[in-house]
């Protein structure tokens, strides 16, 4: 009754390795800080499942900590988590910006870091040991490729009208999601123009929302590029609403979550770019137990990134689980 308490009460403080290990072995174990910005978001509860099994294979006590979105609070849990002294912190950014006196108090502290999953300005590197993630600026170039590939297969040839649906503005993926596409197509097709372009938080319904007064505003539209899936799902909604053949467009999302590969297998929307939220999770554990074992992992350790449509969903992760 005791080992079950303990391996409940491990649980539920975000210790996922170690409750069934002797108090010689627990004191052994490499302690890693998690800072994340949720668990409630579909993504972040799938990279935690990532970073969790990871660290249990690897023998990692983890201590996770949560804070919906506000960059304040983090702050206050940097502040939490130096006094706790962990071997190694594992850093998700809320505001990239925000972040910066906190990741300099780690520096300070001499306590290794690894920044996971947002790539913040690089300029402030020297404060981290290792980035682990996606590469956003190859993700929007890859989803140029994709919307390229299917302008061409739809029989649009290299010229076009196109509209994006961003992100929350000024996170780093929405900033360097939305560069990289805009950069791609002016390299590869600069008759595919983005003729306009609007927020919408990587939620579905505001994605909807959007896309709706970008149809009106713009005639004749080609091509989507949605910086996620839930928003692709909105923009497929949109159209279906406005009268419009979401199989004609050529609508590229992100992430290759179940519903965006589900719209693509329908037809109702043209291709995706798999980002694994396990993978992101387990990339940043992995480098957290070489830091903390003294070893040097890579500094850079990118995401792949395939392009996934209907022929090519097999590369999704959510068709692997």
């Amino acid at each position: 009754m005791n080992l079950r308490k303990s391996i409940l009460s491990c649980l539920a403080l975000g210790t996922i390795a170690g409750a069934l290990s002797t108090g010689a072995d627990a004191a052994n174990q490499p302690y890693v800080a998690l800072l994340m910005p949720t668990q409630s978001v579909e993504y972040w509860a799938l990279y935690i499942k990532g970073f969790q099994k990871e660290a249990a294979a690897d023998g990692l006590k983890v201590d996770v900590k949560v804070t919906n979105y506000d960059a304040n609070e983090q702050a206050t849990q940097v502040e939490q988590t130096l006094a706790q002294k962990p071997d190694v912190v594992v850093l998700v950014p809320v505001d990239s910006s925000a972040m910066v006196p906190s990741i300099r108090k780690i520096d300070q502290a001499k306590i290794p870091l690894v920044i996971s999953n947002s790539m913040p300005d690089q300029k402030y590197s020297r404060y981290w040991k290792v980035f682990t993630g996606p590469n956003d600026i190859s993700n929007g170039e890859t989803a140029a490729k994709a919307m390229i590939q299917g302008f061409k297969e739809k029989g649009y040839g290299d010229k076009g009208k196109v509209i994006v649906i961003n992100g929350p503005m000024g996170t780093p993926p929405q900033v360097q999601r939305y560069q990289g596409f805009v950069d791609g197509l002016k390299k590869s097709a600069p008759g595919i123009e983005v003729v306009g372009a609007q927020p919408a938080d990587w939620d579905a319904v505001k994605a909807e929302a959007a896309a709706s007064a970008l149809f009106t505003q713009f005639k004749d539209v080609k091509g989507v590029y949605t910086e996620n899936d839930s928003q692709l799902r909105g923009v497929v909604t949109a159209a279906q609403r406005l009268g419009l053949d979401p199989s004609k467009l050529v609508i590229v999302g992100h992430g290759c979550d179940a519903g965006g590969v589900e719209a693509i297998s329908a037809g109702k929307a043209y291709a995706t770019i798999e980002q694994s939220p396990f993978d992101d999770g387990a990339y940043a554990a992995k480098a957290a137990l070489e830091l903390a074992t003294g070893k040097t992992p890579r500094t850079v350790q990118y995401l792949p990134n395939p392009i996934a449509t209907k022929a090519t969903t097999n590369v999704c992760y959510s068709q692997k689980k």
